[in-house]
């Protein structure tokens, strides 16, 4: 008894100082039904920070069992909050939703905290992924009154960020943007804890790629790599960040860099296969640019297998492959798909969406562009008939 409350003493220290593997490698030697509901949330976390997805889902659902059947409610309310924004993530919107609906449950009859405050948070993330501008706003607006409240900068932080992003999906990009700076400076002087500084930065850096904001991408980004490099070899944020990075490298015109950290974004991302399918579609787009036809079928190929649609790239491949017809029939099959609410998942719930239908539009007007000269000379109908439908507002 005297060694596993000694064990667990050590290792509440080592999570104090963000020793994840330290603290996991202790708290693995104790039995799981010994431990107490905080110290399986600490488990949970050690297992996330080195990539042990799978475990932490489990451990973190113990822990909420926990907390419930001892009527620690608000406690619960959070393990539920997370386990929600991580099921949106891994693209399961059905098991997250059902674990909001926890969260709430759990809040409904207690007197106001700081978890009201995070379960609004998690509340305006669900709503962003859905395309709900004005719930996100408001969800952020109370995150805001609550935060300010309870003085939990965590809360205030992540609250101004997820009100910039749903102010540029609204067309506020200046204010939007702003906002954002505003979330980072938080983010650079260390005041957050680490889950919600890579939250912010994977966000920001994200929106700024797809605004094209390439100078506050850039330098935002050494600041983040700066705080990627600090944390443990398997964490999940750097393989996360780099995707980010790959973008980045991409429209530089940095091919070797960018196939570079594609290939070690493929190897860190195994956790998440929807992120590692990702890095795959980003290794596709730079060998299709460079001419590698053939390494870039095989990269589409494997994001396509991981869960990750390989559109527009996939498209643009038949094009220069010379088959339009075929790419701007698959290309009419993703606006569709994409303008239906389906996102990837692997990115934060604000930038990963958009993206998809506005890229596979923009995709089509190109190949439609690109494909009449090369029908002309085959012979061959206008493929500028085959248009995807209407155009679809940001999901």
């Amino acid at each position: 008894m005297a060694e596993r409350i000694a064990e667990v003493e050590r290792a509440r220290d080592a999570i104090g100082r963000g020793a994840w593997a330290e603290a996991y490698d202790q708290l693995r030697t104790v039995a799981l039904s010994t431990l107490a509901p905080r110290d399986l949330e600490a488990l949970a976390d050690a297992a996330w920070w080195l990539s042990r997805s799978e475990e932490s889902f489990a451990v973190r659902q113990r822990a909420y069992s926990a907390y419930a059947a001892a009527g620690q409610h608000p406690r619960a309310a959070w393990c539920a909050g997370r386990l929600c924004v991580e099921h949106f993530l891994r693209g399961e919107p059905a098991v997250g939703a059902g674990w909001l609906l926890r969260a709430q449950r759990h809040l409904r009859d207690q007197p106001e905290c700081v978890e009201h405050g995070f379960l609004a948070l998690f509340e305006g993330a669900v709503a962003q992924f859905r395309g709900e501008v004005d719930e996100a706003a408001s969800k952020a607006e109370r995150a805001t009154e609550l935060g300010q409240r309870f003085g939990d900068r965590d809360l205030i932080a992540v609250r101004i960020h997820l009100q910039g992003l749903a102010r540029i999906s609204a067309g506020g990009v200046a204010e939007g943007m702003a906002l954002l700076d505003e979330a980072m400076t938080s983010v650079v002087a260390g005041e957050l804890n680490p889950y919600f500084t890579g939250v912010i930065y994977c966000n920001v850096l994200s929106i700024c790629l797809e605004l094209a904001d390439l100078a506050r991408a850039a330098e935002w980004n050494k600041a983040a790599t700066a705080w990627c490099e600090s944390l443990p070899e398997d964490a999940p944020f750097p393989g996360l960040c780099r995707l980010n990075r790959i973008e980045a490298a991409n429209l530089r015109g940095a091919w070797s860099d960018a196939e570079s950290e594609a290939r070690r974004a493929s190897e860190e991302l195994t956790f998440n296969p929807r992120a590692a399918g990702h890095a795959f579609y980003e290794t596709g787009e730079i060998r299709r640019r460079i001419g590698n036809f053939a390494g870039a079928e095989e990269a589409f190929t494997r994001a396509h297998e991981l869960g990750f649609d390989p559109q527009p790239g996939l498209a643009l491949l038949r094009l220069a492959q010379g088959k339009a017809e075929a790419a701007l029939g698959a290309l009419r099959l993703a606006v569709a798909g994409a303008g239906g609410g389906g996102g990837d998942g692997s990115r934060g719930a604000a930038a990963g969406r958009g993206r998809g239908a506005r890229g596979h539009r923009g995709a089509a007007q190109r190949l439609r562009d690109l494909a009449r000269p090369q029908a002309a000379l085959r012979g061959r109908p206008d493929p500028g008939a085959l248009r995807p439908g209407p155009p679809q507002s940001r999901p």
